[in-house]
């Protein structure tokens, strides 16, 4: 079917459009499957009746909003400036769910937009002086960041008897009195004098032209950026336009409001979106309610954790102090274990050497307060080549090398890499400007040393928890798993999807041997799970004498589509390792998901109003907003710092051993309390966490270098 369709453009312009229409393989789509769904599972869903619910319900935000993917963000006279010509709008996010009945899932959202200037005010915006030329340098490349891909609306002068028209900026150019070419097929010509030919003398004749993606020079004068574009900020070419740190922490200090305000501002923007109102979805019969639903949770008692000698520590909000406490076990050597401090010798470097002893003492007493065996001797040594100071220190049998990196010197990735693909040298990393004598960092630093040297800071106390340890008497040998896939940057498709696995090897879920795998870029599901599972098992039997009897696998990063792809492959891929193994162990399957928009609002404001007005740490919802014939579940495990707290979302897809739903919560918001790197509840279980920690480790592996291959055999165990 063709049709044509008529629209005014932004400058009263009326275009025609030819539009095809093609049709599916199913034209009709039956809305009662809304009515019918709670038969079947959440994979099996009626997709395409909620598409078209989808598509009825955004039909009436069009003409009242920019859409943005499911957002659509109220243009007002009064918007945030973002600096460096970026502005914010706020919007609403809206897409359709099924629970027990079909939901509308709405929030705020939040989204920079290049504000509609002329580029000679984006130039002053920039600190760029007009009536001088850009010349390379960073200048050029700071400005073309942000010029790079997007319409600009050229205005013709008076007398050119044109019309303004949008093009879309490639590069910034030459002077005009440089850039030549053949108007209208004659002689050649600069642009300049093309320009006083036709009765035009240019303001800023020393000023860059904008070369356009079609080839087409023109004088930045005439020139401004088009309203209400809306850009993909995570790719632009070659490039990777991204907000910058400024504007990102003003996106982040202005978003984090209290759920009271969040609640209101979402509801003003129902109002002025009045979805009850528009006909297209009348005619389907679509209504909605005029208020959000109200549900029952749940909070349950955070877990008392113990350490050395059987000490118990209580918590508060999520968190807890390690007074008088010692690290749970923490691994043997011979007159402790050999260690150093080095730091980079730089004529800019910021930090002294007294500085470096003084921490070097800190950390040495707080090694002792914990119980980590470090040995009493250690070296602080200034080096030039990190590969060189690294081979030192491992020939000569150190356990661990705690490195100092300098502003100016080797990065990250650069020391990583060395140590652990090359060398074989367990490192723990500070920036210069963290290196202090604090308590605080002194015990954030132990705690990773001592997981790095095998050690174990904590567990939960099955044994003084009576209820726990009534539910838990059907589960021993448990072996919990994560597992999550980083995928390559859109300007970075040429690099490989990075795997990250942990699995537990101790009696307690607390420590964790690591995979890594690399994969096709963009390939979410783990192809190598069968070798990754079979080899993290002999990890643990080697460990504990024996195959566990449980496993509990976390994975993280997928969709509900996706489903039916994990339990074909990956859940496959566990159970052949098992059968070569010969062992058997019942496999649970938990899915946890963190990027979705659902929030939850108290219907009372916390004790003193001080805070954001948050659900409680271990606030558990599994009714009413969850598909009814799933095992779902949302949880709330960490005291949210600022803004409103986004709870993660659980879906149980495979359960050999059909667990008590209480249990898996229970035991899902333990294991949030075991993270070896912070004294705190994790957003999510520690070895879901741990695995996406694993994955961007290997990422940082490939940053800067050919280490693909090295990459691909590595495993480190701690």
């Amino acid at each position: 079917m063709i049709c044509l369709f008529q629209a005014t453009d932004s400058i009263s312009h009326i275009k025609t459009f030819k539009i095809h229409i093609k049709e599916s393989g199913t034209p009709e789509v039956d809305l009662s499957s809304l009515r019918t769904y709670q038969k079947e599972r959440s994979f099996d869903k009626p997709k395409r009746a909620l598409q078209v619910l989808e598509v009825v319900l955004a039909s009436n935000n069009h003409a009242l909003g920019i859409r943005a993917g499911r957002s659509f963000y109220r243009k007002t006279r009064r918007v945030y400036d973002l600096g460096d010509c970026y502005e914010m709008c706020t919007g609403i996010y809206q897409v359709p769910l099924l629970g027990e009945v079909p939901l509308l899932n709405v929030d705020i959202s939040y989204k920079s937009f290049p504000k509609s200037q002329s580029l000679i005010q984006c130039l002053r915006d920039y600190r760029i002086d007009p009536r001088r030329a850009i010349e390379g340098g960073r200048t050029k490349e700071f400005l073309l960041q942000f010029l790079k891909g997007i319409y600009i609306t050229y205005s013709p002068p008076p007398g050119f008897a044109a019309l303004p028209k949008t093009y879309k900026v490639l590069d910034i150019g030459d002077v005009p009195a440089r850039i030549r070419f053949k108007p209208f097929g004659g002689p050649e010509i600069s642009v300049m004098d093309y320009f006083q030919w036709k009765g035009c003398t240019l303001r800023y004749p020393d000023l860059n032209c904008i070369e356009t993606i079609n080839k087409i020079s023109l004088p930045m004068e005439f020139c401004s950026i088009t309203e209400d574009q809306v850009l993909n900020l995570l790719r632009l070419h070659s490039l990777q336009r991204k907000d910058g740190k400024v504007q990102a922490t003003r996106m982040s200090a202005y978003a984090a409001i209290s759920t009271n305000e969040r609640k209101d501002k979402i509801m003003n923007l129902l109002t002025h979106f009045s979805h009850n109102e528009n006909s297209t979805i009348k005619a389907f019969g679509v209504q909605l309610a005029r208020n959000f639903v109200k549900i029952n949770y749940r909070i349950l008692q955070p877990p008392q954790l113990e350490y050395f000698n059987g000490k118990i520590v209580r918590l508060s909000d999520g968190a807890w102090q390690l007074a008088s406490m010692k690290f749970l076990e923490t691994s043997k050597a011979n007159q402790g274990h050999k260690w150093a401090i080095i730091f980079e010798k730089k004529s800019r470097s910021s930090i002294s050497f007294h500085k470096v002893v003084d921490f070097k003492k800190a950390l040495q007493r707080t090694s002792q307060e914990l119980g980590v065996n470090l040995a009493e001797q250690c070296d602080v040594i200034d080096f030039q080549e990190i590969e060189k100071a690294l081979e030192h220190f491992a020939k000569n049998g150190y356990a661990l090398v705690v490195v100092i990196i300098s502003s100016y010197g080797a990065s990250y990735s650069t020391i990583k890499q060395k140590a652990e693909l090359r060398i074989g040298v367990l490192t723990q990393c500070i920036k210069e400007s963290t290196v202090s004598t604090d308590k605080s960092i002194m015990t954030n630093l132990m705690l990773k040393i001592n997981a790095k040297l095998n050690g174990t800071n904590h567990k939960v106390s099955e044994d003084r928890e009576d209820e726990l340890k009534k539910l838990l008497q059907p589960m021993r040998d448990i072996m919990f798993m994560g597992a999550d896939v980083i995928q390559p940057s859109l300007d970075q498709r040429h690099m490989p999807s990075v795997v990250g696995v942990t699995a537990s090897h101790d009696a307690y879920g607390a420590c964790y041997n690591t995979q890594y795998s690399l994969q096709k870029s963009n390939v979410e599901i783990i192809e190598g799970m069968k070798l990754i599972a079979k080899k993290v098992l002999i990890v643990y039997k080697t460990n504990q004498g024996r195959y566990p009897n449980h496993i509990i696998y976390y994975r993280g990063g997928i969709s509900a589509g996706q489903y039916p792809t994990i339990k074909k492959q990956e859940l496959r891929g566990i159970r052949e390792a098992c059968a070569q193994l010969a062992c058997g162990p019942l496999l649970t399957c938990i899915v946890v998901i963190k990027r979705h928009r659902t929030r939850f609002f108290p219907l009372l404001q916390a004790k003193g109003g001080k805070d954001f007005n948050n659900v409680q740490p271990g606030s558990v919802m599994d009714q009413y907003i969850v598909h009814p014939n799933e095992r779902q579940f949302f949880l709330v495990s960490h005291k949210t710092i600022q803004g409103t707290a986004r709870p993660t979302r659980y879906n149980v897809i495979q359960d050999d051993a059909n667990f008590d739903i209480d249990l898996l919560q229970r035991l899902t918001y333990n294991m949030c309390h075991m993270s070896p790197r912070c004294n705190k509840a994790l957003s999510y279980p520690a070895p879901a966490y741990l695995a996406h920690i694993a994955a961007f480790r290997a990422r940082v592996y490939l940053e800067g270098s050919a280490c693909v291959s090295l990459i691909r055999e590595v495993q480190i165990e701690h």
